[in-house]
């Protein structure tokens, strides 16, 4: 018995030496290899991993129970990025009269294109998600995964023109027929400048230059590699060769979406740090909070969710559903942000509803 106590304290101990390496990459030593993005991403488990540990070392020897209370705590350098406690309902700051403007991000999954929508209920689906994205009052929408039809209950660029969303932008070379599938960016205000870039399929980046009165901000909306993760195959396998089968491809797919968001995150930050504009960066990130690239963007742009979120704020709305891989950035030297919803109960796509509204300073 105590050669497995000392056996399981040296695996203990090994265990607290990765986590200090997580710890480590995560704070003083961004990397964006795929090996760091792995060990990065299994941060929250880890953390409950200690906390856990805790109970049961202190009925195994007190003493001890002390390494994994240490781990828990020091992850808390980390909470601001997993847990926001709530918001006042005061104002973040006096606008004096100043014109806000609301911006929203929300990955709509073609519109439920691949589901049933041919049915009476798919249909009646299809409408209510349109309306409520229609009348969500957001003044500049970014919407991966867009989808626009001509002639069909898919037609929602017309739709939403005529809920006043007059201006928009799109990924070139994403039009087929009279069809198109990938990221849009609509707004109530004038787009007097924008372009874009296509990394691969529906992936990519616009960026719209919007007047708003006297000022412009600068949207960059993203939608970085999809990993498509077939998550739901691999909890439903019940033979061990399945599971390993399903478990390298995951782990493939894994591995090249780190290195394919490594390199599209070069041209983010090219177009940031060229802008002439107040700068927000929202879309569909496909990073949780404690990657390389969040990280990064943090240092030099504040995340909304941290500033005015609520609770976890998770924005998937799948298999493994406790993440945030939708985020919204901001130049918070040019901009102040008043408040910031996460719409958890709207649950039409895959991904729920963030958003954020702004005034110039």
């Amino acid at each position: 018995m105590k050669g497995i106590k000392k056996l399981l304290w040296f695996l203990y101990q090994c265990f607290a030496c990765y986590t200090l390496l997580i710890y480590t990459l995560i704070l003083f030593v961004p990397s964006d290899g795929w090996l760091a993005g792995f060990m990065m991403m299994s941060f929250p488990p880890v953390v409950l991993i200690h906390l856990a540990s805790v109970p049961v070392w202190f009925v195994i020897e007190k003493k001890k129970a002390v390494l994994p209370l240490a781990m828990f705590v020091i992850a808390g350098i980390f909470l601001s990025r997993t847990y926001a406690f709530g918001r006042s309902d005061e104002p973040a700051a006096d606008i004096g009269g100043k014109r806000k403007f609301s911006v929203m991000s929300y990955n709509v999954h073609v519109f439920q294109k691949f589901s049933e929508w041919w049915t009476k209920e798919g249909l009646k689906e299809v409408r209510a998600m349109k309306a409520w994205v229609g009348d969500s009052g957001a003044d500049v929408l970014c919407m991966p995964e867009f989808y626009d039809q001509d002639e069909t209950i898919f037609e929602t660029g017309t739709y939403l023109r005529k809920k006043g969303y007059k201006h928009a932008a799109y990924l070139h070379g994403r039009k087929y027929g009279k069809s198109y599938w990938g990221l849009a960016i609509f707004s109530k205000y004038p787009i007097v400048a924008s372009r874009d870039t296509v990394f691969a399929a529906q992936n990519g980046m616009i960026q719209a230059d919007i007047r708003i009165g006297r000022d412009t901000v600068r949207v960059i909306g993203l939608h970085l590699y999809s990993m498509t993760l077939g998550l739901g195959k691999l909890a439903q396998q019940r033979e061990m060769e399945g599971i390993k089968a399903e478990g390298r491809i995951t782990l493939r797919k894994m591995k090249n979406g780190f290195t394919r968001r490594a390199e599209e995150f070069t041209v983010l930050q090219k177009w940031i740090k060229t802008s002439p504009y107040p700068v927000l960066v929202c879309g569909d990130f496909n990073e949780v909070p404690y990657s390389y690239i969040y990280g990064q963007l943090r240092k030099s742009l504040s995340n909304s969710f941290e500033e005015r979120g609520q609770g976890f704020g998770f924005t998937y709305n799948h298999l493994p559903y406790f993440i945030r891989i939708d985020h919204q950035f901001y130049d918070h030297e040019r901009l102040t942000l008043l408040n910031f919803d996460t719409y958890s109960k709207v649950k039409y796509s895959d991904h729920y509803p963030i958003m954020g509204t702004y005034i110039f300073k």
